[in-house]
């Protein structure tokens, strides 16, 4: 290849390299796309005082404002899915849940399965005594999870 230095091929596997870089990181399943297109899916465990499921199937707490500011701020409709914790996980584990809040034990079986959002900065108090507390995000959703992080350090304190 006359005319070619020795650095030409490093220097253009070195551009394809970037070039596939394009949208880093990405979503295993799209659910990025999925949240501006339909809306999010959040699932909601009743878990007094953070996560408050009425009777209507509407949801209150800390959390549900968490999940709420994190919507407008992206422009995305939050529809919620109320119901039991572990039903909730396993739609989370198969990407049929953009979140799941309320109901999270330190000791959950559910930790290898799933992502987790940073530490939520809340503090306890006499009706909330669980200081730490995560949100559930699903596994395999990488720009998903670090849209909700930076969302949850620039704009809610957490760490």
């Amino acid at each position: 290849m006359a005319g070619f230095t020795p650095l030409f091929a490093p220097a253009l596997a070195t551009l394809f390299a970037l070039s596939a870089c394009d949208r880093y990181p990405r979503d295993a399943d799209d659910l990025t796309a999925q949240a501006a297109d339909a809306g999010m899916r959040v699932g909601a465990s009743h878990d007094p005082p953070y996560v408050q499921v009425s009777a209507d199937g509407g949801v209150t707490g800390v959390e549900a404002e968490l999940v709420r500011r994190f919507a407008d701020a992206h422009g995305y409709r939050v529809t919620w899915v109320p119901g039991g914790h572990d039903a909730l996980m396993r739609d989370l584990e198969r990407t049929r849940l953009h979140a799941v809040i309320g109901g999270h034990h330190r000791k959950s079986p559910w930790k290898p399965k799933v992502g987790w959002s940073r530490p939520l900065h809340q503090r306890a108090t006499e009706d909330a005594p669980l200081p730490e507390r995560q949100i559930a995000l699903p596994p395999g959703q990488s720009q998903w999870h670090l849209a909700f992080d930076r969302h949850l350090v620039r704009h809610e304190g957490a760490q």
